[in-house]
């Protein structure tokens, strides 16, 4: 099947027909893990690329290619040959939506060049480093003297690593973990020597994990090693015939792990599992086979399905979505779920559950629009070749997992879909199915109200203005970097950025809790204002995002609100804020001129750091509408169905 996308994508693009072939290319870094297949589609990938150069490593800003969702800046940091990795890369990121563009170190220079303040770094400008260094690197002894301070040198080394490349790039650092070597002179002991290298080098790994800051992130490049294969992990004939740590069959599948985090790390993860129920969730046919004679439990074959479902229950648990779509009548689909023994999964663990005989793409994007998610966001599993051929044709943008035709092996193939990779988890994305599942009653509600203006009454709705806390960073910086629909100007702040902002008295991070009589939604906004470096007087507002899931509930205003008293209360003669446009932030278009605030004859550019944040939104800047607010004379138009109450703030 790799073949024939390949030979569909090339046919596409002669034909004119760029989408269509990106298209295929990203199916096909799901479909195969085949390096030569994979070299050919990077061909074809830099072809329908529109980046330019004007000088080594200096790239000029052009939208992605056709097709893709962003284009992003990947610098390629190893301790090896990277060449082949780095295309790996391009296209296991096309499985994402996303248009690489990248520069790689020289061989065995990506410590110098993270040193040097005047290395291609700085004028490359990445988006995200990727950081691939082999077990060589480690300067741990085969046999330690000093094991315990060895360890903490190398801890202390890659660690001020990440501090430069964070300090001078504001980069996102993705490393990949260090694999032990094949060949160990100690043998099955050196793993539990303490002064061991093979000891060591885990130690180093969990440590390094643990103590990984915000921003940075570790690939588990053993568990892929140990998915590959030692053989395929470790040829030692490339080693010495071109210096690759990694053999090159394992680069499709090193790549595809690389990419899922750096996915993960900027928002790009996906958020809704469709399953499809027979023969999928369990075998037979529920409509035909009865209760007694599905194959769940009891045996190799019914305990696959069981492992599937459990898999599904543990991506819930970390935040995903589960939704059905299944042919069937109700009542039938519904029966295993309430009366088999063996099912894992209930009822209760789905936000929706449709069994119809309509056509599963007309479900699926049904099902996407009563969510509020975009169709990329959706993952379908389904046992039929036919539906999902169905779902890929009717719905490009939905991932589609290729189920083999064995059961058993069916949750290893959901798991290795690219997008459902997670690189941290709050208090919010364990209750994500209540929350979907309170705003579907909130709909309920809205069409049994005489107007707009009832149904917000009625919701009853009461949140808090909280400061930033130590409690809540992580949920502020997840909201700031993965928000899209309600983002004012699409930056995306990490940790130490927001922590930055935090630390001037007279800037506000605001962090914005609600719930109504359905749900209590969590911390759902975040507002970051900041003084003008040119004129004191004037706050600008930087970061303004809302969580989809209470957009249209009219929070924006009563946030505003807040802050033109908090602006007033404190001497500040007017308020700016920024719209940028982003394709996906439309929803926040129209928040500032409803609010009161005036446009301005001239525009900004919001990606300049108009209000001197760091770490600005990833891609290249974009025209900013900017609108004021004169304190003196003009106040936020609340509809006040919405009541804040403020916390202890700034003072």
């Amino acid at each position: 099947m790799s073949d024939q996308l390949l030979t569909q994508a090339r046919a596409l693009l002669m034909d004119g027909d760029p989408v269509g072939a990106w298209r295929r290319l990203a199916r096909l870094a799901t479909d195969t893990r085949d390096i030569a297949t994979w070299l050919a589609a990077d061909r074809l990938l830099s072809r329908m690329s529109q980046t330019s150069t004007q000088a080594p490593f200096l790239v000029v800003d052009e939208p992605p290619a056709r097709g893709a969702r962003r284009r992003l800046r990947v610098a390629v940091l190893s301790s090896h040959t990277s060449g082949q990795l780095t295309a790996a890369l391009r296209v296991a990121a096309a499985a994402h939506g996303l248009d690489l563009v990248t520069a790689e170190s020289g061989y065995r220079s990506f410590e110098q060049d993270i040193l040097d303040p005047s290395s291609w770094l700085s004028t490359f400008a990445p988006d995200v480093v990727v950081l691939v260094a082999d077990q060589r690197e480690v300067r741990l002894a085969e046999v330690g003297e000093e094991p315990a301070a060895e360890l903490a040198a190398e801890l202390q080394r890659w660690r001020g690593l990440w501090q430069r490349l964070r300090e001078r790039t504001g980069s996102v650092v993705v490393q990949t973990s260090f694999v032990p070597p094949a060949v160990d002179s100690l043998g099955n002991h050196g793993a539990s020597h303490p002064a061991g290298r093979r000891h060591q080098l885990r130690r180093l790994n969990l440590e390094l994990a643990v103590q990984a800051p915000p921003g940075v992130h570790l690939v588990d490049a053993e568990m892929v090693a140990f998915r590959t294969g030692a053989p395929a992990w470790t040829d030692e004939r490339y080693w010495y015939l071109s210096k690759h740590a990694v053999g090159l069959a394992a680069l499709p599948a090193l790549a595809t792990a690389v990419m899922d985090v750096v996915a993960a790390a900027i928002g790009l993860a996906r958020k809704l599992v469709v399953v499809d129920l027979d023969n999928t969730l369990w075998g037979g046919v529920i409509g035909e086979d009865g209760l007694a004679g599905i194959v769940l439990g009891g045996g190799p074959a019914g305990e696959a399905f069981q492992d599937l479902q459990d898999f599904l229950i543990a991506l819930k648990t970390r935040g995903l979505v589960l939704a059905v779509c299944s042919k069937n009548n109700p009542d039938e689909a519904r029966l295993p779920f309430e009366a088999h023994p063996d099912m894992r999964l209930t009822l209760a663990d789905f936000v929706a559950f449709e069994a119809s005989w309509d056509p599963k793409p007309e479900v699926i994007a049904r099902l996407a629009a009563s969510l509020d998610l975009g169709l990329e966001s959706v993952v379908f599993v389904d046992d039929n070749p036919a539906e999902r051929e169905a779902v890929r044709v009717a719905l490009p943008q939905v991932g589609v997992v290729e189920l083999p035709d064995d059961p058993q092996l069916f949750r290893a193939a959901l798991a290795d879909f690219p997008g459902l990779q997670t690189v941290g988890i709050t208090a919010e994305d364990s209750r994500r199915t209540q929350a979907y599942r309170a705003r579907g009653q909130a709909r309920e509600a809205a069409g049994q109200a005489g107007s707009r203006e009832d149904f917000l009454a009625s919701l009853q709705m009461r949140g808090t203005i909280e400061p930033l806390l130590d409690t809540n960073l992580a949920r502020v910086v997840q909201l700031v970097g993965k928000t899209n629909q309600f983002n004012l100007t699409g930056r995306r702040h990490g940790t130490e950025a927001v922590q930055r902002f935090d630390a001037d008295h007279r800037s506000v991070v605001w962090a914005v809790r609600l719930r109504d009589r359905f749900d209590d939604h969590g911390l759902v906004g975040v507002l970051i204002a900041v003084p003008n470096k040119e004129d004191p007087e004037i706050l600008e507002i930087d970061t303004m995002v809302l969580s989809c899931r209470v957009l249209g509930r009219t929070a924006e205003f009563s946030l505003l609100a807040a802050l033109r008293q908090w602006a007033l209360d404190r001497g500040f003669r007017e308020i700016v804020g920024h719209f940028v446009p982003s394709g996906r932030n439309a929803p926040a278009a129209g928040a500032l001129s409803e609010a009161g605030f005036q446009r301005t004859s001239h525009p900004e550019w919001a990606g300049a750091g108009s209000s001197g944040g760091p770490d600005q939104s990833l891609g290249a800047p974009a025209p900013a509408e900017v609108w004021r607010l004169s304190l003196d004379d003009a106040s936020v138009r609340d509809p006040g169905f919405v009541r804040l109450d403020v916390l202890q703030l700034h003072t």
